[in-house]
């Protein structure tokens, strides 16, 4: 519970809830090294004149693709193209393999005693100068392939190599400014791996969220609708079986009590089956419950009634046990007809523990989450819209708790949902201070 409370006052998620220490490790260790090439005046000092003999070799590289290039745009063919331009370029190119080793070597993190598995340099780059490489070696023989073929090559060589030069470029004028973006960077994604602190913010967010209005509106509502169904089923059905003119009413009696000792998951099973759109009962009664949200919200209340109402019934049965027969013919004698006798003399003398059942099944309905989620995981989907706070998409029949679960499972807010649950769990405890008080009256 302390655990719950607190995150829900920070902006914990998927990312920060349970980072991996060797994710964090490489992080730190690719911070401390950016600063320490940024900010040791030696390195500061090398790190241009290493990468300056890279941009040398990539522009030289580049005026004999421009070279190529051109002369093939102006009609010129291969073989009339002098070969020392090609093996000039190959040349040129190879250099850079050396420069390669030079930047690897420089810019190697775990040399300098961080030990990381990002990268100060991005791979592709490097990979692209090996690409280079053996394009170039490639268009020794240039002056064999046909032009198409050549001119393609070139400017797929063209290309790279101008790609390079606006990296190493930067790098070469700018070497500070690179290393303060890596270090920016690493500290933005250090902060997303870190939670923190946030106050009142989820609970800001929460109240002017559309959904949870939508989830709050819904459970009441539900409240409502599922105690009234599960008193009054519960409540006939003790009254009609607790009739001695009943044949066999104990054995009926067992038998409607099968719901409450099915297992939840089959009776779950079952009702989705049936009350699917092509399901018996669905298609009798024309329901669509992943279209329409009143459809599937009507279907809830019968599966929380039929889950319920044998607890009811079987309080209520307990209670007419209680009642005294010769109040009962007492009344028959001073001439008060069946509902006359239900209203004024047997109803209020099982008023208490009928209450007794009310308040618990409404505890159970306000808890509402795995009728909801097994039926039709809350659907449908849609535009949720509430006056002077907003609109929204979401599942149009979530409960409280479906919505807070929701908020865990889909969009992995783990502080978000806690907010939520603390707001359930204050409704609930709301409701428990009245139970207690009403409880206390009944005594």
């Amino acid at each position: 519970m302390i655990f719950s409370i607190g995150i829900a006052f920070t902006n914990a998620d998927q990312y920060n809830i349970l980072p991996a220490e060797e994710k964090i490790g490489n992080y730190t260790n690719l911070l401390h090294c950016a600063l320490y090439l940024r900010d040791n005046p030696e390195y500061r000092d090398i790190a241009p004149q290493i990468v300056e003999g890279v941009t040398e070799n990539l522009n030289k590289t580049l005026n004999y693709f421009v070279t190529i290039k051109s002369m093939l745009e102006e009609g010129v063919e291969p073989l009339d193209i002098p070969q020392n331009y090609f093996d000039e370029l190959y040349r040129t190119a190879r250099k850079l393999s050396r420069i390669k080793l030079d930047i690897s070597e420089y810019f190697n993190c775990d040399a300098l005693g961080y030990p990381t598995t990002f990268e100060l340099i991005p791979s592709d780059k490097l990979e692209k100068i090996d690409s280079l490489i053996t394009l170039s070696s490639i268009l020794v023989n240039g002056r064999l392939m046909n032009r198409e073929e050549l001119y393609d090559r070139v400017i797929v060589g063209y290309n790279i190599t101008m790609e390079l030069i606006n990296f190493f470029s930067k790098l070469e004028h700018d070497y500070v400014g690179y290393m303060d973006e890596i270090i920016k960077s690493t500290k933005s994604e250090l902060e997303e791996l870190q939670m923190h602190f946030v106050g009142f913010e989820n609970f800001q967010r929460l109240f002017k969220d559309p959904r949870f209005y939508n989830a709050l509106y819904k459970t009441m509502l539900f409240v409502a609708t599922s105690v009234t169904l599960k008193i009054g089923m519960g409540v006939l059905l003790a009254l009609f079986y607790s009739s001695e003119l009943i044949m066999g009413r104990k054995a009926l009696r067992a038998l409607l009590l099968i719901p409450w000792a099915m297992p939840f998951l089959l009776s779950a099973l079952t009702w989705k089956f049936l009350f699917n759109p092509n399901g018996q009962l669905g298609s009798l009664l024309g329901l669509e419950i992943n279209i329409r949200e009143w459809d599937a919200f009507l279907v809830y209340n019968l599966f929380e009634t039929w889950l319920a109402y044998p607890f009811v019934m079987t309080i209520t049965q307990g209670a007419l046990r209680g009642v005294s027969k010769d109040i009962i013919e007492a009344s028959y004698v001073d001439g008060a007809g069946i509902f006359m006798r239900l209203r004024h003399v047997i109803l209020p003398l099982i008023a208490k523990p009928v209450s007794l059942a009310t308040i618990l099944t409404t505890g159970a309905s306000l808890q509402a989450f795995l009728v909801p989620l097994t039926i039709n995981g809350a659907g449908p989907i849609g535009e949720i819209c509430i006056p002077y706070i907003g609109c929204t998409s979401g599942y149009l029949n979530e409960m409280l708790i479906v919505f807070g679960y929701y908020r865990v499972t889909i969009d992995k807010e783990y502080g978000y949902a806690a907010s939520i649950y603390l707001v359930i769990l204050a409704i609930i405890l709301v409701y428990v201070t009245l139970y207690f008080k009403v409880l206390k009256k009944m005594r």
